[in-house]
């Protein structure tokens, strides 16, 4: 950690005097997005893959906003310059719709020169956000990426930071947790700096882990856990099982409003709607079906039907929104019940979280307003009073004898509805 407590250290090889009048961002300094992955920078060999991966998703959601600027990668960081006139907020939005980014700032560029950097700092420094927000603290970072600097990186931390003081910025100095953060990256011939830098999600790129199909409903439960593949570099696919003509219309366009908020995240998505309802009643008015088992069998059919639907779009898991004992059939036995029916791995990324975590996880990503909508959900449709929590594998194999699986799912999957968003 720099120590800026010594920045007013008459010996410091570096301190010079630098005053200059306060103005806002000078139309003439260059702008530019500056980009900091986390995890895939301990890829090893594969580092490069993942890398283009992220520089084409983030060149995607730049044109998406109407940004054609080049996005190059510099020293462990992307770079791309910013048109002279631009919404900084759309652009935030942009970048926080996109896995693999660490954090990322709009930054100014100057010269590699101490005095020029000194004066632009003094020069654009926020202080009408400082007066309006009462700041009282700040501090000073400095990040090289290369040995060739003219200056060493700790004591410019701390003669910038003097260089601050001396114009009458108001505030102290405070190494943790500043109220702001003065932040100059150093790379190239050049100096970038910025006030500000924003935490992004994290993860790994979407499409760097394969393709998955998540099972997804207008409920809080599997959004947030299709979000929590996307964010793990699966492109994700959807399958929602339609309880009409038994249930509301809005079911499934709330399902659309859902699928195409993550698509933000992913570029554009599939989503299948297969009819479901027809199937739950038949099997809800057959007297060789215990009605304790029916949702076991509800949900393996399911599975059954989103394999089938995988297989044709190459998708190598199934992802579901169950959360360990929430409800009765996902109790830890069902689960291994349910399991049973299919072949392909089933991703269950909510496991371990509990429903409050799950609805503020939604609020984040922008399910939250849509999911809390009243709305008649496909697997409440026929449910018992009493359903199973411990259903054996030989004893529902047994039952499903009673009436023809393998048709219900080879209709349902002809009668899909196929929907870009």
């Amino acid at each position: 950690m720099a120590e800026l407590v010594d920045a007013r250290d008459s010996k410091s090889r570096l301190r010079k005097e630098v005053r200059v009048q306060v103005s806002p961002w000078a139309p003439f300094m260059e702008k530019y997005l500056i980009i900091h992955y986390g995890e895939l920078g301990l890829k090893g060999g594969n580092k490069e893959y993942f890398q283009s991966v992220l520089r084409k998703n983030v060149i995607m959601n730049l044109r998406a906003i109407g940004i054609k600027s080049d996005v190059q990668l510099i020293l462990g960081r992307f770079v791309s310059k910013i048109p002279a006139k631009f919404s900084e907020s759309v652009l935030y939005d942009a970048m926080m719709h996109i896995p693999g980014i660490e954090n990322f700032g709009f930054f100014c560029k100057t010269d590699m020169d101490f005095e020029k950097i000194g004066k632009a700092l003094v020069k654009h420094l926020p202080r009408k956000e400082i007066k309006e927000k009462g700041l009282k603290t700040f501090c000073v970072r400095v990040k090289k990426s290369q040995e060739k600097m003219p200056f060493d990186r700790l004591e410019a931390e701390r003669d910038f930071g003097a260089i601050l003081i001396e114009n009458d910025i108001g505030l102290n100095v405070k190494l943790d947790n500043p109220d702001l953060s003065v932040l100059v990256e150093v790379f190239g011939d050049d100096a970038y700096f910025t006030f500000h830098k924003f935490r992004g999600l994290g993860g790994l790129p979407v499409g760097t882990a394969g393709k998955v199909l998540s099972l997804i409903s207008s409920g809080f439960d599997s959004p947030v856990a299709a979000f929590r593949m996307m964010k793990r570099g699966a492109k994700v696919c959807f399958v929602h099982f339609s309880g009409q003509p038994y249930s509301k219309k809005e079911e499934s366009e709330h399902v659309k409003e859902i699928v195409k908020i993550l698509s933000h995240y992913q570029s554009e998505s599939r989503l299948f709607i297969v009819p479901f309802g027809e199937i739950q009643k038949k099997i809800s008015i057959n007297l060789k079906v215990p009605a304790g088992l029916r949702v076991v069998l509800y949900r393996r059919l399911m599975l059954k039907i989103a394999e089938k639907i995988a297989f044709k779009e190459r998708a190598k898991a199934l992802v579901t929104g169950e959360s360990l004992g929430q409800v009765a059939s996902q109790t830890l036995i069902n689960i291994a019940t349910i399991n049973n029916a299919v072949e392909l791995p089933i991703l269950r990324p909510l496991i371990g979280m509990d429903k409050e975590e799950i609805i503020a996880e939604s609020v984040k990503i922008g399910t939250h307003d849509i999911s809390k909508l009243p709305c008649t959900d496909t697997c409440s449709l026929f449910t018992p009073k009493a359903p199973e929590t411990a259903a054996k594998i030989d004893e529902v194999q047994e039952v499903e004898k009673a009436f023809d699986g393998d048709k219900f799912v080879e209709n349902a999957v002809g009668g899909a509805e196929k929907f870009i968003l």
